[in-house]
Protein backbone atom coordinates (compact mmCIF):
# COMPACT_ATOMS: atom_id res chain seq x y z
CA UNK A 1 0.00 0.00 0.00
CA UNK A 2 1.52 3.25 -0.88
CA UNK A 3 -0.19 6.49 0.10
CA UNK A 4 -3.38 7.07 2.30
CA UNK A 5 -4.30 10.48 1.64
CA UNK A 6 -3.68 13.31 -0.79
CA UNK A 7 -1.15 15.50 1.30
CA UNK A 8 -1.63 19.22 -1.20
CA UNK A 9 -4.02 20.56 -3.32
CA UNK A 10 -2.56 19.56 -6.70
CA UNK A 11 -2.28 15.97 -5.34
CA UNK A 12 -6.05 15.70 -4.48
CA UNK A 13 -7.10 17.16 -7.82
CA UNK A 14 -5.43 14.35 -8.91
CA UNK A 15 -6.77 11.97 -6.71
CA UNK A 16 -10.11 13.25 -7.30
CA UNK A 17 -9.84 13.14 -11.31
CA UNK A 18 -8.96 9.42 -11.16
CA UNK A 19 -11.90 8.50 -8.60
CA UNK A 20 -14.55 10.47 -10.64
CA UNK A 21 -13.21 8.39 -13.96
CA UNK A 22 -13.43 4.93 -12.28
CA UNK A 23 -16.42 5.88 -10.46
CA UNK A 24 -18.29 7.11 -13.55
CA UNK A 25 -17.47 3.49 -15.59
CA UNK A 26 -18.03 1.48 -12.14
CA UNK A 27 -20.94 3.39 -10.01
CA UNK A 28 -22.07 6.32 -11.88
CA UNK A 29 -23.05 9.67 -10.98
CA UNK A 30 -24.05 9.51 -7.72
CA UNK A 31 -20.69 7.29 -6.63
CA UNK A 32 -18.46 10.10 -8.69
CA UNK A 33 -20.16 12.82 -5.88
CA UNK A 34 -20.01 10.35 -2.82
CA UNK A 35 -16.51 9.45 -2.90
CA UNK A 36 -15.92 13.65 -4.02
CA UNK A 37 -17.33 13.98 -1.04
CA UNK A 38 -15.51 11.76 0.89
CA UNK A 39 -11.49 13.01 -0.50
CA UNK A 40 -12.86 16.43 0.20
CA UNK A 41 -13.43 15.60 4.10
CA UNK A 42 -10.02 13.35 3.91
CA UNK A 43 -7.98 16.06 2.79
CA UNK A 44 -9.29 18.01 5.15
CA UNK A 45 -9.29 15.86 7.94
CA UNK A 46 -5.65 14.22 7.32
CA UNK A 47 -3.62 16.72 5.72
CA UNK A 48 -2.40 20.10 6.90
CA UNK A 49 -1.53 23.90 5.99
CA UNK A 50 -4.46 26.19 5.38
CA UNK A 51 -5.98 24.87 2.27
CA UNK A 52 -7.02 21.98 4.69
CA UNK A 53 -8.31 23.71 7.21
CA UNK A 54 -10.57 25.46 4.40
CA UNK A 55 -11.60 22.44 2.82
CA UNK A 56 -12.17 21.17 6.37
CA UNK A 57 -14.59 23.36 6.82
CA UNK A 58 -16.55 23.65 3.30
CA UNK A 59 -16.49 19.82 3.64
CA UNK A 60 -19.22 19.66 6.27
CA UNK A 61 -22.23 20.10 4.63
CA UNK A 62 -21.76 18.29 2.10
CA UNK A 63 -20.67 15.41 4.59
CA UNK A 64 -24.18 16.40 6.59
CA UNK A 65 -25.77 15.63 2.90
CA UNK A 66 -23.54 12.00 2.30
CA UNK A 67 -24.52 11.03 5.64
CA UNK A 68 -28.35 11.89 6.34
CA UNK A 69 -29.08 11.48 2.37
CA UNK A 70 -26.88 8.13 1.23
CA UNK A 71 -26.38 6.81 4.97
CA UNK A 72 -22.50 6.77 3.91
CA UNK A 73 -20.68 7.10 7.04
CA UNK A 74 -16.77 7.34 5.86
CA UNK A 75 -15.01 9.72 8.01
CA UNK A 76 -12.18 11.61 6.62
CA UNK A 77 -9.71 10.28 9.30
CA UNK A 78 -9.63 6.89 7.22
CA UNK A 79 -6.42 6.19 5.19
CA UNK A 80 -7.65 5.61 2.02
CA UNK A 81 -5.80 4.96 -1.14
CA UNK A 82 -6.40 6.00 -4.99
CA UNK A 83 -9.22 5.17 -7.12
CA UNK A 84 -11.79 4.29 -4.46
CA UNK A 85 -14.89 2.80 -5.86
CA UNK A 86 -18.38 3.38 -3.74
CA UNK A 87 -20.99 1.80 -5.92
CA UNK A 88 -24.33 2.91 -6.09
CA UNK A 89 -23.23 6.05 -4.25
CA UNK A 90 -22.46 4.63 -1.23
CA UNK A 91 -25.50 3.86 0.01
CA UNK A 92 -24.84 2.30 3.53
CA UNK A 93 -21.68 1.94 3.71
CA UNK A 94 -20.02 1.93 6.93
CA UNK A 95 -16.18 2.21 7.16
CA UNK A 96 -14.81 2.33 11.21
CA UNK A 97 -11.93 5.33 11.37
CA UNK A 98 -9.24 3.01 12.02
CA UNK A 99 -9.68 1.36 9.06
CA UNK A 100 -6.88 1.10 6.46
CA UNK A 101 -8.28 0.66 2.56
CA UNK A 102 -5.47 0.14 -0.34
CA UNK A 103 -5.80 1.51 -3.96
CA UNK A 104 -8.35 -0.04 -6.22
CA UNK A 105 -11.09 -0.76 -3.91
CA UNK A 106 -14.58 -1.23 -4.63
CA UNK A 107 -17.24 -1.12 -2.04
CA UNK A 108 -20.41 -2.21 -3.03
CA UNK A 109 -23.95 -0.91 -0.94
CA UNK A 110 -24.06 -1.53 2.47
CA UNK A 111 -20.63 -3.22 2.98
CA UNK A 112 -18.98 -2.50 5.91
CA UNK A 113 -15.16 -2.34 7.71
CA UNK A 114 -15.75 -2.13 11.39
CA UNK A 115 -14.35 -3.01 14.89
CA UNK A 116 -15.47 -6.53 16.86
CA UNK A 117 -16.24 -5.34 20.09
CA UNK A 118 -14.55 -5.42 22.64
CA UNK A 119 -11.51 -6.33 20.65
CA UNK A 120 -9.60 -3.42 19.95
CA UNK A 121 -8.32 -3.35 16.03
CA UNK A 122 -9.81 -2.38 12.49
CA UNK A 123 -9.59 -4.07 9.12
CA UNK A 124 -7.03 -3.35 6.93
CA UNK A 125 -7.56 -4.03 3.53
CA UNK A 126 -4.97 -4.26 0.75
CA UNK A 127 -5.30 -2.91 -3.00
CA UNK A 128 -7.59 -4.29 -5.61
CA UNK A 129 -10.22 -5.52 -3.02
CA UNK A 130 -13.77 -6.22 -3.87
CA UNK A 131 -16.47 -6.10 -1.02
CA UNK A 132 -19.87 -7.35 -2.13
CA UNK A 133 -23.08 -6.32 -1.08
CA UNK A 134 -23.92 -6.15 2.07
CA UNK A 135 -20.43 -7.95 3.06
CA UNK A 136 -18.61 -7.59 6.54
CA UNK A 137 -14.96 -7.20 7.17
CA UNK A 138 -14.86 -7.08 11.39
CA UNK A 139 -11.89 -6.50 13.91
CA UNK A 140 -7.82 -6.17 13.46
CA UNK A 141 -8.11 -8.42 10.23
CA UNK A 142 -5.84 -7.59 7.31
CA UNK A 143 -7.48 -8.81 3.93
CA UNK A 144 -4.83 -9.29 1.28
CA UNK A 145 -4.16 -7.86 -2.57
CA UNK A 146 -6.85 -9.01 -5.23
CA UNK A 147 -9.63 -10.31 -2.57
CA UNK A 148 -12.89 -10.70 -3.13
CA UNK A 149 -15.56 -10.78 -0.24
CA UNK A 150 -19.10 -11.94 -1.61
CA UNK A 151 -22.34 -10.69 -0.68
CA UNK A 152 -23.62 -11.29 2.26
CA UNK A 153 -20.18 -12.73 3.19
CA UNK A 154 -18.66 -11.78 7.24
CA UNK A 155 -14.79 -11.89 7.34
CA UNK A 156 -13.41 -12.04 11.01
CA UNK A 157 -10.10 -13.67 9.93
CA UNK A 158 -7.31 -12.19 7.69
CA UNK A 159 -7.52 -13.66 3.83
CA UNK A 160 -4.82 -14.31 2.11
CA UNK A 161 -3.76 -12.27 -1.42
CA UNK A 162 -6.10 -13.83 -3.98
CA UNK A 163 -8.96 -15.06 -1.41
CA UNK A 164 -12.44 -14.98 -1.86
CA UNK A 165 -14.62 -15.42 0.74
CA UNK A 166 -18.56 -16.07 0.85
CA UNK A 167 -20.97 -16.62 3.38
CA UNK A 168 -21.76 -15.85 6.82
CA UNK A 169 -23.07 -18.75 9.09
CA UNK A 170 -23.95 -18.23 12.68
CA UNK A 171 -22.36 -20.21 15.37
CA UNK A 172 -24.75 -21.12 17.81
CA UNK A 173 -22.57 -21.30 21.15
CA UNK A 174 -24.74 -21.60 24.01
CA UNK A 175 -28.08 -22.53 24.42
CA UNK A 176 -31.32 -20.09 23.69
CA UNK A 177 -33.13 -18.80 27.35
CA UNK A 178 -36.71 -18.28 27.76
CA UNK A 179 -38.43 -15.72 26.18
CA UNK A 180 -39.45 -12.75 28.40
Amino acid sequence: MAMTHPTSLGELVVWMVEDAQVNRRRGGMLSVIAVAIFRLHQFGSRATGAAASLVRVLALPLVVFSRLALACEMPGSIACGRRLVLAHGGRGVIVVSDAVLGDDVVMAPYSSAGAAYPAPGAPVIGDRVYLGAHATVLGPVTIGDGAFIGARALVLQDLVPGAVARGAAAEVTEPATQPV
